[in-house]
């Protein structure tokens, strides 16, 4: 992607979530767009806090009480929405949604944005959004479908 373009956020602006629900092939468009694209996700601690806490810390805003970790399709979303010199990570869509499955996230948050619930993440990502009995993530439940 170059870095005049902000292609995902183009595709965001043009496609509403109805569209996104209702069309499999806008939605299969949008998860190929978002995997292959650099995401930009503020964090809160300096590099020396993140090496002492073994790790980062990503912000997150609540949306209907839920918190939803923030992300963004560029650095200038990320600026006009926190800031300009707020501290952030940047890293493709494929690793950074890979590391928030089971969680919520919204992207570009605004009008035009998207939230995103796990089962969505699981199907940017070409996973089941209810994994099988024995598969990582399944969950035992009245409809799992296996004897117990």
């Amino acid at each position: 992607m170059s870095k005049d373009k902000d292609e995902l956020a183009d595709m965001l602006a043009q496609a509403d979530a109805q569209k996104l629900t209702h069309d499999p092939i806008l939605r299969k468009a949008f998860s190929v767009g978002i995997l292959a694209s650099d995401l930009f996700v503020p964090v809160e601690q300096s590099e020396d806090e993140q090496a002492q806490a073994g790790g980062v810390s990503l912000q997150a805003m609540p949306i209907n009480d839920t918190p939803h970790v923030l992300l963004f399709s560029s650095k200038e979303k990320l600026g006009a929405f926190m800031g300009a010199n707020t501290r952030f990570a940047r890293a493709s869509g494929l690793d950074i949604l890979t590391q928030l499955q089971g969680n919520f996230a919204v992207l570009n948050p605004g009008p035009t944005g998207r939230a995103l619930a796990p089962e969505d993440i699981a199907e940017i990502l070409g996973k089941s959004a209810n994994p099988a009995h024995g598969e990582t993530g399944h969950v035992h439940g009245p409809n799992c479908g296996h004897k117990h």
